[in-house]
């Protein structure tokens, strides 16, 4: 296949500066055909030239960035769950790497042999992405990824900030696109993990209901929003932890519980940047409420069980992508896991084709 059609496309600046040094790494025509720094408007391609787009990515494998370009009030936790650990072995090799100090090893009694590794606060830095890099290698080597683990992302509260409008947004926006949010951090499976619906359960139907309610608040405050939408603290975004809206403060953050547990820190990075982008997205000007309630009224409740999320609807991932980012290099990461080569999984914790870079770690 050599079609490569010139289209117009809108600068952006916004790349981080690593993007320049993963392309030329790769022999993948796609960005002869797109262009990494622009903001092509993916949800408007048709025929030909969306089919070679998607052509393309599936032949595209994702690699570890040392840098997703975010802000440096950006901060971020991991939580590494996993089973069968040999516990002893681990610490050992945390130790040895000197990160026994910041990334801790604890016990999970809800895993068969489990345990968890929680990160420090971290940082979009290189050194973030390759202590991460060495933590999931250490687990690659003494644990397994079981059937109950999961991959747990907190992201500081002060990132989408203490407006009231930044947040009837997240919940909005969450509640309309939460089938391709959880499609995508499925990660490196096809289907949720079984304990998915104890542990972080869908929350699609809950916040609609929720947004409904408070935007019809005379006098909305922050106490009002998060008193409504902690259901409780498995779901699918938890809110139990927040406490201040515009400082960095230890454990002061959302919880997003519905990541599959995963040994790649290539999807481990795209989760973080995934969920950054939603709530920076929901506090920003470029927030399209107007794509949204459409998307809404065209999907309604249709797709809210959780026994559909495994399946793929093009077109509103294809939005949501548009929405969320704005290069092609963002766009082409998300869409990639997100599709996993357009395979369906009906069987507990099914396995895609590959679609991340074998690293040596």
């Amino acid at each position: 296949m050599s079609r490569s059609r010139k289209r117009k496309t809108n600068k952006n600046q916004n790349l981080n500066q690593n993007t320049e040094k993963v392309i030329m790494n790769t022999d993948n025509p796609l960005f002869d055909y797109i262009k990494p720094r622009n903001n092509d408007m993916f949800s408007k391609m048709r025929g030909i030239d969306l089919q070679d787009l998607l052509y393309y990515i599936e032949n595209y494998y994702l690699e570890l960035r040392n840098r997703l370009g975010f802000d440096n009030y950006v901060t971020f936790g991991l939580e590494l769950e996993f089973e069968n650990a040999m516990r002893g072995r681990i610490e050992n090799k945390l130790r040895e790497m000197s990160l026994s100090s910041t990334w801790q090893l604890k016990g999970d009694d809800s895993l068969n042999d489990g345990a968890e590794i929680n990160s420090p606060i971290l940082k979009d830095t290189s050194a973030s992405w390759n202590n991460l890099k060495k933590v999931c290698s250490i687990v690659n080597s003494n644990a397994t990824i079981g059937s109950s683990s999961g991959g747990h992302i907190h992201v500081g509260t002060q990132v989408i900030g203490g407006k009231t409008e930044s947040w009837l947004n997240f919940i909005k926006l969450w509640s309309v696109y939460e089938n391709i949010i959880y499609r995508f951090v499925y990660g490196d499976f096809l289907t949720a993990r079984p304990s998915m619906n104890r542990y972080a359960e869908p929350m699609t139907k809950d916040f609609w209901k929720d947004y409904q309610k408070l935007k019809e608040y005379d006098q909305l405050n922050m106490r009002d929003i998060i008193s409504k939408i902690s259901h409780k603290r498995y779901q699918a975004v938890n809110f139990n932890n927040v406490s201040d809206f515009s400082n960095i403060a230890n454990k002061n953050t959302i919880e997003f519980r519905c990541p599959n547990a995963t040994i790649d820190p290539t999807i481990w990075q795209n989760n973080v940047n995934l969920f950054v982008n939603m709530l920076l997205y929901s506090k920003s000007t470029r927030y399209n409420d107007d794509i949204i309630q459409n998307r809404r009224n065209i999907n309604e409740d249709k797709y809210s069980k959780l026994s559909w999320y495994g399946e793929i609807y093009l077109q509103q991932a294809l939005e949501l992508c548009d929405m969320l980012f704005t290069n092609n290099f963002d766009k082409v990461y998300f869409l990639r896991q997100y599709l996993k080569s357009f395979e369906i999984g009906n069987k507990e914790l099914s396995k895609p084709k590959p679609f991340t870079k074998n690293l040596s770690i």
